[in-house]
């Protein structure tokens, strides 16, 4: 009985083992990828470029290339021109090891619908379209004014490949013009953009802090005056800097650099900034402030039938750098105190100029009208089926600025 006890624990204890290898083998001779698709072998679009169809086009070589770009429309007509711009990559060859080559290129489609475009222009290429790196859809200004910002990034919106960090430009140009754009870093264009973009924590002319596909679909989702980033291309320099509004969904205007950097600073969304004046006692020459931090507080007050608003605003910094010379002494507490002054009204001057700049467009940055419903409900309700037009447009704003200076560098 024993004997047939310890040959029956024998006889499991193979069977195990037997079971184990089998499955082990097996495991590796099924395992790896078996539907794997080298990098190269796949179209990564970086950006997107949306132009009106006929903008710019003159020649007879140019009529002739729109034409191959069409196609036969059941519906719609032609209005648009979308331009991607294609991540190309060359594997390493030979002994030596070294990295793969990367470059880009562009092509276009022209119809009016995004959707039926982009599956069009699969007939100009022998790869699928790969959108989940994304990094910037440049609109033209002339594309937005034909027919608002909604069609023209509905489908970006929309489709499940794409994300809510792809950045949306602006471009009185060409927006196919920008993605053709060879950045001197060699870096791809597309992802130049987006780079540049993050930068906006240290360059106040880049409303950078909502300039996200996300960011924007909440905007016209609420109703909001939308804000995107501008770029221009003239020759071989690209440039950032300042605003393109969006109310209703209609392009109504830019708001240039100062403006933007005086948004930043009562959105309370500035991390970093340089603060100029001249020396106070050296007209024509230069003091500079450099913000590290502030905190800011925007309250609506209502007397009567007029609305008005308190910015209360704290800032602390150091002094950057003085061209006064030794006209003026840094160590002096109350030639330092004037320069806080001086800092402040500065500041006052930059909010104020861009205030004015938002109620000549009738487009309120979002920031009053959240305020007036959130500490003011009744008087909201008074004003807000008119707002843009008639109540943000003379609602009056009365800054206050306390500067800091911290600290004067290491050389006084």
């Amino acid at each position: 009985m024993l004997s047939y006890l310890a040959h029956s624990k024998i006889g499991k204890w193979c069977m195990s083992c037997l079971g184990c290898t089998l499955i082990i083998t097996i495991s590796l001779l099924i395992g790896g990828c078996w539907d794997q698709k080298e990098l190269q072998e796949r179209h990564f679009v970086l950006a997107v470029g949306i132009d009106k169809a006929d903008e710019g086009e003159d020649a007879k070589q140019e009529k002739d290339k729109k034409s191959l770009e069409g196609f036969i429309q059941p519906s719609g007509d032609k209005l648009y021109r979308l331009s991607f711009q294609i991540l190309q990559l060359t594997p390493a060859s030979g002994e030596a090891p070294r990295k793969a080559s990367v470059s880009t290129y562009v092509i276009s489609g022209i119809g009016e619908s995004m959707f039926e475009m982009l599956r069009d222009m699969l007939g100009q290429t022998s790869k699928g379209f790969w959108f989940e790196h994304i990094q910037a859809i440049v609109i033209s200004e002339e594309a937005a004014k034909q027919g608002g910002l909604q069609p023209l990034i509905d489908l970006f919106r929309r489709d499940t490949e794409m994300r809510w960090l792809i950045k949306p430009l602006i471009t009185s140009g060409k927006a196919k013009k920008l993605l053709e754009f060879k950045p001197p870093s060699g870096e791809p264009g597309g992802l130049f953009l987006a780079r540049s973009l993050q930068l906006y924590k240290k360059n106040p002319h880049i409303p950078g802090w909502n300039s996200g596909l996300g960011e924007t679909s909440q905007s016209i989702d609420n109703k909001k005056t939308v804000q995107i980033d501008r770029v221009e291309l003239e020759g071989d320099i690209v440039k950032l800097g300042g605003t393109a509004l969006f109310k209703e969904g209609k392009f109504v205007g830019y708001i240039d650099e100062y403006a933007t950097k005086g948004t930043a600073f009562f959105s309370a969304s500035e991390k970093s900034s340089i603060i100029t004046i001249e020396c106070p006692d050296h007209p024509g020459k230069i003091l500079a402030f450099e913000l590290f931090r502030h905190e800011t507080k925007l309250t609506p007050h209502i007397n009567g039938d007029d609305i008005y608003f308190t910015l209360d605003i704290g800032m602390k910094g150091n002094l950057g750098e003085s061209q006064c010379g030794n006209h003026f002494d840094p160590m002096d507490e109350e030639a330092l105190h004037r320069v806080e002054v001086l800092v402040a009204e500065e500041v006052t001057h930059n909010i104020l100029y861009a205030l004015h700049s938002y109620q000549d467009l009738q487009a309120d940055p979002g920031d009053f009208a959240a305020k007036l419903k959130a500490h003011q409900p009744l008087a909201w309700e008074k004003v807000k089926e008119h707002w843009n037009e008639e109540g943000f447009p003379n609602v009056s704003l009365i800054p206050s600025v306390n500067v800091i200076i911290e600290n004067v560098g290491e050389h006084k």
